[in-house]
């Protein structure tokens, strides 16, 4: 009976050795996961980690060519409403690209890992400078004082020059006779002439960005208004066209398209327009690049550690 019993026992043993095998094994994996795993009881653990931290950097990626698009779009825009609704994405989409960096940052000053914080601080004091710099081309571009001058040069400043010429075309043709041309109508040619010459120079100020050009340009219209002054002065003195109404409708028209040209001339001289145009295609399209180029570092250095993790 006990040989039976002894003999029972030997058929099972490899089973039971096996069984205790497995088991050892299983123990040890489980410490090595605790052990892997143990510190980041409560948070992410560090293959979540890498993962989050590559779709933090792929969400800003895009965000930040948003950004980019959009503030171009604002400093092209040739209306007032155009160019706010483009500021607005643009300082929208900075927000957003703003948002996913703290949180990538929490993470990286969490872990510690020199060379991604060493990349995100690049990128950080980059980024402040994009910030910066944007909030200066989108005040610049949504003023659009360039255009507005134009367009009131083109408008309101045209009408009044019409006016101007059509009443003193009236006189001079009135006061030529036999192929002649007496007083009058040689001092309403200097007149008409020199206010048509300030009409050309409207554009030419606008466009220029140069501020000792445009100075000189001011100093042609001063010169110009004189010479037209004085010539509807001399017109005004001559007794004949005392009660002139063409005179008279003349001297109203000159007087609105000069208060015209000063205001052309205001809103040129803020050159919104194109100090945001210099400024979005010069030193924001350098910092833009660097912020870029920082970006995709940051985004491959920390996927080759995503990639070291899950090996």
């Amino acid at each position: 009976m006990e040989q039976k019993t002894t003999g029972r026992l030997y058929i099972f043993l490899p089973w039971v050795l096996t069984f205790a095998l497995l088991a050892w094994v299983l123990t040890l994996t489980f410490m090595g996961t605790v052990t892997l795993f143990g510190d980041y009881r409560g948070s992410t653990n560090p293959i979540e980690s890498e993962f989050k931290k590559m779709d933090l950097l792929t969400t800003m990626r895009i965000h930040l060519l948003e950004a980019i698009e959009a503030e171009k779009n604002a400093v092209l825009a040739t209306t007032d409403e155009a160019s706010e609704n483009f500021a607005v994405r643009a300082r929208h989409a900075a927000d957003e690209v703003e948002n996913r960096r703290k949180e990538v940052e929490s993470i990286i000053q969490q872990e510690k890992f020199p060379r991604e914080l060493e990349v995100l601080n690049n990128f950080t004091v980059c980024w402040s400078q994009f910030r910066k710099l944007d909030d200066t081309i989108l005040a610049l571009a949504t003023q659009n004082t360039n255009l507005k001058a134009q367009k009131l040069s083109a408008t309101q400043g045209a009408q009044e020059m019409e006016r101007f010429e059509q009443s003193l075309n009236r006189l001079i043709h009135r006061n030529t006779g036999n192929n002649r041309c007496n007083t009058s109508v040689m001092l309403s040619y200097q007149a008409l002439t020199s206010a048509l010459k300030i009409f050309a120079l409207h554009p030419l100020h606008i466009e220029e960005v140069n501020d000792q050009e445009m100075d000189k340009i001011e100093l042609s219209i001063k010169s110009y208004d004189q010479s037209v002054r004085e010539a509807l002065g001399a017109l005004r003195n001559m007794t004949d066209l005392k009660d002139s109404e063409d005179l008279n409708n003349a001297g109203t028209a000159y007087e609105q398209f000069m208060k015209l040209t000063d205001e052309v001339l205001r809103l040129s001289l803020m050159n919104t327009n194109i100090k945001s145009a210099e400024l979005s295609l010069g030193k924001k399209e350098l910092i833009s690049s660097q912020c870029r180029e920082n970006l995709a570092t940051l985004q491959e250095t920390v996927q080759t550690r995503q990639f070291k993790a899950t090996r």
